[in-house]
This record gives structure tokens, C-alpha cells and sequence, in this order.
């Protein structure tokens, strides 16, 4: 690092490197979205969950997702420095970055020093490799998203640990990481233009709303179920495509086997919070304007690395609701 900007060159392993960019989208300013926007500007591919994935997985970016993340933070002037870094870990992530490029005055293999030509020739190489890094990486942001064959695991959610539940379903009070004070139970939509239930946040101690249950199906995925507390009827959390509503929550009585918007991915986004994701999709279920208050609706929307998409499950608490 140099001053406030960030400089990738003194990372020592990968970990260090990721925060090296989580410290450069900070800088720059811009959010998931606008850095996948920018991009899009100069016909590179950059998905808000990859981005995200990217950020928090602590492992070395491909050659080209790391491009174009590091020219929509605007950072492209430093591009070489960045691709000739993870190269360097990528071949010896081991390798201390002052031994990267010998010293004048150390001694070769036999023990003699250095020549000034063999010098010269060794850090020239060093800058065609790093030349040619950076244009094999311009290259597959500019072309090759446009032309070239799809990549399988390009748009494909990354694997995460799923949140493990008894095959018979547990009781649960499912509360917001960023308010754990705030829970998901029902409400309504806050234009007063629907009538029925949806999903919102309100105070964890409020009496007279739906006991929660989770209904695994298979081994990775569940069903969000609401017990009605007059009638005890039964009924799916379901994502709604009506207008007024469209994304948001609703319980609905007709729980149908393999509907993919009664069905969710519960997997970890930090030590102890979790994401509600569609199977299969790049939506996860966050906050409606990203609010974490009392009456927010829930609603499905692009996944991304922000509090409003992180819940708590509290198992102890619903077996006892």
C-alpha cells in the first residue's frame, strides 16, 4: 500500500491480496451494482455475486474476473501491477515479495555476483511476462464474454456450507443479522395497496405472530413454513410475482412439492448469520430498499455481500415459541 491507495505488490498469500481489493471497491466508492455496470460498459462480464464471492473467499481471482474488477473501481492504471502480483502467488505463493526480484550484490548459484547484463535480462523477462499477462486478461474481458463459449461456472452460485436441519424440521424465530431484535413474521406491505400478509421485520417480543418451521426437502433445500396462530393452518412462504407485490413474501395455504419459489438454500454468509437463497439463481432474499427496520418487507433480489440479505436461526428460541 502507498498512502491511501491500495498496492497489491506487498501481499504475501492470497489472503492478503483479497483484502488488497475489498480495500480498492472501498475506495472506490461503488457498490456491487455499479461496479457490475461499469463493466458492462466496457463489454466485460462482472456478477454482483461473483464479486462478492471473490471479496470474502479469500482465494486468487481468475486473471480476467480480476481485470475487469480492477478497471470498474477505476483502477486500471495499476492493472499490470495487480495481474503480475497474482501471478507471482499463483506460481510461489510462498515466496516473499522483496525475494521476488534479487537484490544487486547477492550471489548467483556458483556464489559469483550477478552480471549488469544478466540483470538486465532477468528483469526484462519479469516485464514481458507481466505485458503478457495483462493482455491475455484484456483480451477474455473484451472479447471473449462476447463470442467465446459460455463458461459453465460463470454465472453458477458459489457452493457454501448449508445450514443443517433435522429431516423432520425445526421450530425456529428467524431474525435479522443486522437488528437481532427484528424478526420475519407477517405484516403488510407498506403502501397499503395488497391486503394479504407479507413478510416483514418487527420486534422479536411482539405477540400474535406465525410460529416459523423449516421443512427441509432433499438434502439442500427447504421450505419456510407459517403456522397461522388462530386457525394453526400451515402455509409456505412463497415469492410473488403479483405487481403491486412483485419479490415480496406472502404465506400461502398451497404448499406444492417443487415449486422454486417456495424453496430455499440456507447458507452461511458469516460466522453465525445466514442467506436465503432461490435454488439454482443468483436471488437471494434481502430487505426492500435494503432497510433493516420495523415494517421492511422482504423481497427477492440480486445476491449480494450486504447485512439486509443476512439472517439469524434461532432453532432453541422457536422450539420454545
Amino acid at each position: 500500500m502507498t498512502g491511501d491507495h491500495p498496492r497489491p505488490g506487498s501481499a504475501r498469500d492470497a489472503a492478503e491480496f483479497t483484502a488488497s481489493l475489498r480495500l480498492l471497491k472501498r475506495r472506490s466508492g461503488r457498490t456491487l451494482r455499479q461496479l457490475e455496470e461499469q463493466a458492462a460498459q466496457r463489454g466485460a462480464v462482472l456478477p454482483r455475486s461473483t464479486v462478492a464471492d471473490m471479496l470474502n473467499r479469500g482465494v486468487l481471482p481468475r486473471p480476467e474476473l480480476l481485470a475487469a474488477f480492477v478497471q470498474a473501481c477505476g483502477d486500471g492504471q495499476h492493472l499490470a501491477e495487480w495481474l503480475s502480483t497474482r501471478e507471482r502467488l499463483a506460481v510461489n505463493p510462498y515466496l516473499d515479495p522483496e525475494e521476488a526480484t534479487p537484490a544487486a550484490g547477492t550471489e548467483a548459484d556458483a556464489g559469483a555476483e550477478q552480471s549488469p547484463r544478466r540483470r538486465v535480462w532477468a528483469v526484462a523477462g519479469l516485464v514481458v511476462a507481466a505485458v503478457a499477462v495483462v493482455v491475455v486478461a484484456l483480451v477474455m474481458t473484451t472479447w471473449w464474454p462476447r463470442t467465446g463459449p459460455p463458461d459453465p461456472d460463470a454465472d453458477a452460485p458459489p457452493r457454501r456450507e448449508i445450514l443443517a436441519l433435522s429431516s423432520a424440521g425445526s421450530w425456529i424465530r428467524l431474525q435479522s443479522a443486522g437488528a437481532p431484535e427484528l424478526c420475519l413474521t407477517e405484516g403488510r406491505e407498506r403502501t397499503g395497496r395488497y391486503d394479504s400478509a407479507v413478510a416483514v421485520l418487527r420486534s422479536c417480543g411482539e405477540p400474535g405472530g406465525p410460529r416459523v418451521f423449516l421443512q427441509p426437502v432433499g438434502t439442500d433445500r427447504t421450505t419456510i413454513k407459517w403456522e397461522h396462530p388462530v386457525t394453526r393452518i400451515m402455509g409456505c412462504l412463497t415469492v410473488v410475482d403479483t405487481e403491486v407485490i412483485k419479490g415480496m413474501l406472502e404465506p400461502q395455504e398451497n404448499c406444492v412439492d417443487g415449486n422454486e419459489d417456495q424453496l430455499f438454500h440456507i447458507e452461511r454468509a458469516g460466522e453465525q448469520s445466514y442467506r436465503l437463497r432461490t435454488p439454482g439463481s443468483d436471488l437471494c432474499v434481502g430487505l426492500r430498499d435494503d432497510l433493516i427496520a420495523i415494517d421492511a418487507e422482504a423481497i427477492r433480489e440480486p445476491c449480494a455481500a450486504e447485512k439486509d440479505q443476512e439472517f439469524l436461526f434461532d432453532i432453541e428460541a422457536g422450539a420454545g415459541s
